[in-house]
């Protein structure tokens, strides 16, 4: 850490002194300071970083942290509302998507440097590319989170497919189906609403066009190419490659949840490695593969981004502890361990190798990583991150996913609600 410069401005701010002491930060002061500090997960995530935080309070008895955590269910509309009224948490994990849009608001998030964390730890192009907002750095990434697909081998073999396949979009069809032909409960993919929104729009289509949106806020692909995503995935759900969308939609965001994948009756998965142990459960049979990509894709659109964001408030009232809080969690060896992988590979070199070392990395989430990493796309532009673009879209999934709409309606359809849209943005 870059002590000289942060030392200086806590003096002056809050007359407190920021000291490393190679295994904790501790900021000395008398004066009683309260945090609180957000986030959503399961309590693979929660417990161990309440106990990361009751490790920090104990370096720094003086300062409480108050969590406030919850599922991913209406999470992004609690944090909005908050913002908006004033009333939001000195530091809030936020989803990489949502950088941009809240930083468009307003002065949202105080701006990060050198002399507040150690950013030499963090990988340059990955920090301007996801955490950043007008050049200025808006959060740190809280781990390194890529897609990936997970099989599950034994199951593949018991209905006669290779294990080891490498998956294209053609095989996904010819090998895939085999399962649904012989046993009409069983499928080859576990999918959701949100997970075709990743499958549809992250992956295939960008593979054809480029972008869905482009930089200067014009439609990245055409009508013909819409059309042609859309006929190829009505054939997962005509040859029951999948469940029908009538099943899966009630599992949106929670393809984990579903009974079905619990139960052992789907193969495979699309999964961001953060929440790889989550979504394995007890199925110790499976393993990672690459996704599918065409020969002559424009572009993978395989994201590689961050878990999440970590972001401290600019309009919180102890903003130097909220950074000795952050810098605690992301340079602190103790605070390292202790979070270990709750949020995906930590984002910088110092983390992965205390990890590595103490084997809290496991060797199917490193494998996914670095999968994921080789494959990984062009960073998506803010209009394809924004909300109200991506609910045109799953808009469009919807019905589509229903059977209200043909492939070409549904291309003219998505064209037409988007032109209209990003002329409202």
């Amino acid at each position: 850490m870059k002590k000289t410069m942060i030392v200086v401005a806590i003096i002056l701010l809050v007359s407190i002194t920021l000291f490393a002491s190679g295994t904790k930060e501790t900021v000395k002061g008398t004066d009683e300071v309260t945090l609180r500090m957000s986030w959503w997960g399961s309590d693979s995530r929660h417990i161990p970083t309440l106990k990361a935080l009751e490790a920090f309070q104990q370096a720094n008895p003086n300062i409480t942290v108050d969590g406030e955590y919850s599922g991913w269910d209406g999470y992004y509309q609690k944090l909005v509302t908050q913002i908006a009224g004033g009333t939001a948490v000195d530091i809030m994990q936020i989803d990489q998507p949502w950088l941009s849009e809240l930083c468009s608001k307003g002065e949202v998030f105080a701006e990060l440097t050198d002399q507040d964390v150690d950013l030499s730890q963090f990988n340059s192009t990955f920090l301007n590319n996801y955490c950043t907002y007008n050049g200025k750095l808006m959060g740190l990434p809280t781990g390194t989170n890529v897609q990936t697909l997970l099989v599950d081998t034994e199951m593949l073999k018991q209905y006669g497919i290779d294990s080891n396949t490498v998956w294209t979009w053609d095989n996904i069809v010819s090998e895939g189906s085999k399962i649904h032909m012989q046993d009409p409960d069983k499928y080859f993919l576990n999918t959701d609403p949100k997970n075709f929104l990743e499958m549809w729009f992250q992956i295939y289509l960008p593979q054809l066009s480029g972008h869905i949106i482009n930089e200067d806020k014009s439609l990245g692909f055409t009508e013909q190419q819409a059309t042609e995503m859309f006929i190829y995935f009505k054939q997962w759900l005509d040859k029951g490659i999948i469940q029908p969308f009538s099943k899966s939609s009630l599992y949106s965001n929670k393809g984990d949840e579903n009974p079905e994948w619990i139960n052992g009756n789907i193969a495979s998965m699309i999964a961001w490695v953060s929440g790889y142990e989550q979504i394995m459960g007890n199925r110790i049979t499976m393993e990672s593969r690459t996704l599918p990509v065409f020969s002559n894709a424009k572009n993978s659109g395989i994201l590689s981004r961050p878990s999440q964001i970590f972001a401290v408030n600019a309009n919180s009232k102890h903003k130097a502890e909220a950074i000795a809080l952050l810098d605690f969690l992301f340079d602190n060896d103790e605070g390292i361990e202790i979070l270990g992988t709750c949020r995906g590979i930590p984002s910088t070199t110092k983390g992965r190798e205390i990890l590595a070392s103490k084997n809290l990395i496991s060797e199917y989430a490193l494998k996914a990583t670095n999968e994921g990493l080789a494959q990984a796309g062009k960073a998506q532009t803010i209009w394809e991150t924004n909300s109200n673009v991506i609910q045109v879209e799953q808009d469009i999934i919807d019905e589509f996913g229903y059977g209200k709409l043909t492939p070409n309606e549904a291309a003219k359809k998505l064209i037409a609600n988007l032109t209209e849209t990003l002329a409202s943005l």
